[in-house]
């Protein structure tokens, strides 16, 4: 078995917007645990300022995202040369018999022009999304409003107007997506699909029928112990995250009125006027990650509604590390903590009303808490460590391709922020 080391790329690390979303949180939070094990890796990330990590383990492509604007976007999305001339750069020295690439985000800046560079490695592709095997990266229907049952790039997918943005956006995301098959066609034995639940391995092994699945839970650094349930909370419900249709909001906002329920919602999106319109329903930015346990601890239940098959949803364990029960839909990935640990409740958004009667339930005073709570903490927790995620990123590397991470490289790398004339 030869000794290796591992790069995590991707768009951007950390974040705390709405629009980051759980992946700049999940890379940063791999970073942390493999370093923890004396993983020798790296981050490259096309975007934003250092996280808070070592300056020596961290480098910048000096891009721009792509959704800030840009007039050349769509074109970028397809092949983004500042990108890949900077990657290349980075790469240019590595031993691909003794790298592992991790890629995280890679549609707001790389584009497929970059994952063209990776083919020489073995990658491990993390299933943050669908982007991978589907154009809109939902593997969802945002016109219809149903999870979608096509064939990435078949006939059926073409044709459909599935996209949030409608069919011109449609149109250059199968560009892209054809772009992507391009430059990464052959390289099935160096690819392993890590997926962050049992419900999204389902959807992505439907999807790349011919790869390699994994499944790679995202560390949470949870307490020892639960957190004593909040004694007097604010609202009756609580939701965080993207203010979209798909995450169920259509649904979510008209049973918090039919139940008479006082509500704060965090986050941006589409619904900000039809809730900051309802008296009883807060609205707030989003808010940085530290601020948002104490937030949800002024919750009684956290409400997680998708309707797209949604990989995890971070909200999910977050909530229930802040001592907040959860309802969430059987369609996220989160799901399954619930069903292994407990900690609330799971709903099903294709039976009429399911949504509303168990909030209704779960809010009833002669409910037992303890029917709420987590009821295996040490079990939960350990889960969600760091420990197992790096873990099993090692095994991983050992049972694929027979490297071995746990051996520190000598070799001294570059390191700081590349810039490159566009």
């Amino acid at each position: 078995m030869r000794s290796a080391k591992a790069i995590i790329l991707s768009d951007y690390v950390g974040g705390d917007t709405a629009a980051s979303g759980g992946a700049g949180h999940a890379a940063l939070d791999s970073f942390r645990a493999l370093r923890a094990k004396g993983i020798d890796v790296r981050i490259i990330a096309a975007f934003g300022g250092m996280p808070d990590v070592d300056p020596d383990r961290f480098t910048s492509l000096g891009c721009a995202d792509l959704r800030e604007g840009c007039s050349s976007g769509a074109a970028l999305a397809v092949y983004n040369p500042r990108a890949r001339a900077a990657l290349a750069t980075l790469l240019a020295d590595e031993d691909p018999d003794r790298t592992i690439v991790i890629l995280h985000q890679w549609t707001r800046a790389l584009s497929p022009s970059s994952i063209g560079l990776l083919g020489r490695f073995r990658v491990m592709v993390y299933m943050h999304d669908y982007f991978w095997p589907c154009p809109n990266g939902a593997y969802y229907d945002f016109q219809q409003g149903v999870p979608c049952d096509r064939k990435p790039l078949g006939i059926r997918c073409v044709a459909a107007n599935c996209d949030r943005s409608g069919r011109a956006h449609k149109i250059g995301r199968l560009v892209r997506h054809a772009a992507l098959r391009a430059v990464t066609r052959g390289q099935m034995g160096n690819r392993l699909f890590l997926s962050i639940s049992d419900h999204s391995r389902e959807t992505a092994v439907r999807l790349i029928p011919k790869g390699q699945h994994a499944i790679l839970h995202n560390p949470l650094g949870v307490t020892d112990r639960p957190a004593s349930p909040p004694i007097e909370p604010r609202f009756d419900i609580g939701y965080f995250g993207r203010l979209e249709p798909e995450k169920g909001l259509a649904e979510l906002i008209p049973t918090a009125d039919r139940l008479n329920l006082s509500g704060l919602f965090v986050g941006e999106g589409a619904f900000v006027e039809a809730i900051a319109a309802r008296p009883r329903l807060e609205l707030r930015h989003w808010q940085p990650r530290d601020a948002i346990a104490q937030a949800m601890r002024s919750c009684r239940v956290i409400v997680l509604p998708s309707l797209w098959p949604e990989t995890w949803g971070l909200v999910v364990p977050e909530a229930m590390q802040a001592g907040v029960p959860v309802l969430v839909s059987c369609r996220a990935g989160s799901a399954e903590l619930v069903e292994r640990f407990g900690g609330g409740m799971i709903f099903d958004p294709s039976i009429s009303g399911d949504l509303e009667r168990k909030l209704a339930q779960m809010l009833e005073n002669d409910m037992p808490s303890r029917e709420l709570a987590v009821h295996d903490w040490a079990a939960f927790a350990e889960f969600l460590s760091a420990d197992r995620h790096a873990s099993r990123i090692v095994e991983l590397a050992a049972e694929t391709w027979s490297l071995d991470l746990r051996v520190p490289s000598r070799v001294a790398r570059p390191a700081g922020s590349i810039s490159l004339q566009a």
